[in-house]
C-alpha cells in the first residue's frame, strides 16, 4: 500500500495542481482551510506598494484561527453546560429516595455538595417568626428580615463574587466561600422565609449575569420536597 501511495505522489507534478485548479477554480473556496498552510506569492515590485492580496489571504488564516478557537470553546462549553444538566437531573432524583426529614438535609447539604462540586451548601431559615423553623440536618437559623436584607424583596437568586460570605449563613466554612449563589426559600403556612446558600472557594463559580435556570429549579425541587414532608410530619 506504501509503495502505491509513492507511486501516485511521484505521478503528481506541479502540472497536474495546475490543471486541476485551472479546472476547479472554486476548490480553494470550497476548502479555506488550505488558506492557513499555503504561503501565498510575494507581489511586491520594488515600491512600497501595499499587497492588498497579502493581506487579504493573511486576514483569512486569522479568521480561521478565531474560528476554530471559538468552534473549540463552543464545544467545550456546550459540554460543560450539559455536564451541568446531568448533575443537576441527579440532584433532583436523589430527593425521591428520602424516608425523612434529617435524610433530606443531609441530601441536600452533604450529597449535593458533592455531586455537584460545590464546596459547602446550607438551609438557612428566619427565626422568630409565628411558624417554627424546620428541623432539619445542620439548618441556620437567621433572624427576621435577613433573607430580604441578603436578597432584596423581588431576587429569587442572589449570585456574587469574590464576596466576604456571611457567618450567619455559612458558619465555620466562612473564610472558605469567595463565591455564593443564595435561593430564596419563600414563606408558606408550612415554613418561614430562608435561604439555600451555595458556597465555592473559586471566585469564578457564580457571578452576576451567570445563568440562574437550574439553580431556581433546585430551589424549587427542595422547597416541594420540603413541603410534602412538613405536610406528611403535621
Amino acid at each position: 500500500m506504501s509503495g502505491e501511495k509513492a507511486k501516485i505522489n511521484d505521478e503528481i507534478n506541479a502540472l497536474d495542481v495546475k490543471i486541476y485548479l485551472k479546472n476547479n477554480p472554486d476548490f480553494l473556496i470550497k476548502n479555506p482551510d488550505l488558506f492557513s498552510v499555503l504561503t501565498p506569492p510575494n507581489r511586491s515590485n520594488g515600491d512600497e506598494v501595499v499587497d492588498f492580496q497579502n493581506m487579504m489571504i493573511e486576514k483569512i488564516r486569522h479568521n480561521l484561527k478565531e474560528l476554530q478557537f471559538n468552534q473549540g470553546h463552543l464545544i467545550d462549553t456546550t459540554r460543560n453546560n450539559l455536564t451541568t444538566q446531568v448533575q443537576v437531573h441527579e440532584a433532583v432524583l436523589s430527593l425521591l429516595d428520602i424516608h425523612d426529614m434529617e435524610q433530606l438535609g443531609h441530601i441536600v447539604t452533604q450529597d449535593w455538595a458533592d455531586n455537584l462540586h460545590i464546596d459547602v451548601i446550607r438551609i438557612c431559615f428566619e427565626k422568630d417568626h409565628e411558624i417554627a423553623p424546620p428541623e432539619l440536618h445542620e439548618a441556620a437559623l437567621l433572624s427576621a428580615g435577613s433573607v430580604d436584607e441578603y436578597l432584596g424583596k423581588d431576587d429569587i437568586v442572589q449570585l456574587r463574587t469574590d464576596v466576604e460570605a456571611s457567618e450567619e449563613i455559612f458558619g465555620p466554612a466562612k473564610s472558605l466561600v469567595k463565591a455564593e449563589a443564595l435561593i430564596k426559600i419563600p414563606a408558606t403556612e408550612h415554613n418561614p422565609p430562608g435561604i439555600l446558600a451555595f458556597g465555592s472557594r473559586d471566585a469564578d463559580m457564580f457571578y452576576p449575569g451567570q445563568g440562574t435556570e437550574l439553580l431556581r429549579f433546585l430551589g424549587k425541587s427542595f422547597h416541594k420536597c420540603l413541603i410534602q414532608w412538613l405536610k406528611l410530619k403535621n
